[in-house]
């Protein structure tokens, strides 16, 4: 089965390349809808993060505290990364198992929907990389609209990723949704047909 890893920056619209798979029936695997997934059910990595980030990370129910934790390892140098190598292995496993189960069902092709998959080495798990590009200023501008931040944040939060323009460099199909809806779609189709060509 082929594994498409998908990915992009905040605001270049990964979303709504992820949605177009699904309506054209390829199974899509998020890995945020993992980790929350795991968040909520995977009792060694609960314990896990409660022994290393305090028990105040945990909520009522049992579950991880996402705000909180957030604000604990982005509060203190290295959290980040020693978060990252504690639930990264727990993902994979999950990602690779939902892989499974649709490769049992005769899936040809899936796409795992990444947003950091060349910063956390996911790529090495994928057979080919879409990434899905926009120009800073507009990456910036639907930041700012969508999600009500200051300027600077927005800035913080690219910052915090990887460049498009690299990821770029390192795929098999870039998507350029920089114009309108039909425009994205129409590269898409032209990817598509390409694809299966070959599959």
């Amino acid at each position: 089965m082929l594994t498409i890893g998908l990915t992009g920056g905040i605001g270049s619209g990964k979303s709504t390349v992820s949605h177009w798979f699904e309506s054209q029936g390829v199974p899509v695997i998020d890995a945020d809808k993992m980790v929350h997934h795991l968040f909520k059910t995977d009792s060694w990595l609960i314990s896990k993060l409660a022994a290393v980030f305090g028990p105040e990370i945990i909520q009522e129910n049992g579950e991880i505290d996402r705000s909180r934790l957030g604000k604990r390892v982005f509060a203190e140098a290295g959290a980040r990364k020693e978060l990252e190598t504690i639930v990264h292995p727990r993902v994979i496993e999950g990602m690779k198992r939902a892989r499974e189960e649709l490769r049992n069902s005769q899936a040809q092709v899936c796409v795992w929907d990444v947003p950091l998959l060349f910063e956390t080495g996911f790529e090495r798990y994928v057979d080919q990389v879409w990434v899905v590009w926009v120009p800073r200023d507009i990456q910036i501008e639907r930041v700012l609209k969508r999600d009500n931040l200051e300027l600077p944040e927005v800035e913080a939060r690219i910052a915090a990723q990887g460049l498009l323009e690299d990821k770029c460099r390192q795929a098999d199909v870039v998507i350029d949704n920089s114009g309108d809806v039909q425009e994205t779609l129409r590269q898409l189709d032209e990817a598509w047909k390409k694809l299966i060509k070959h599959i």
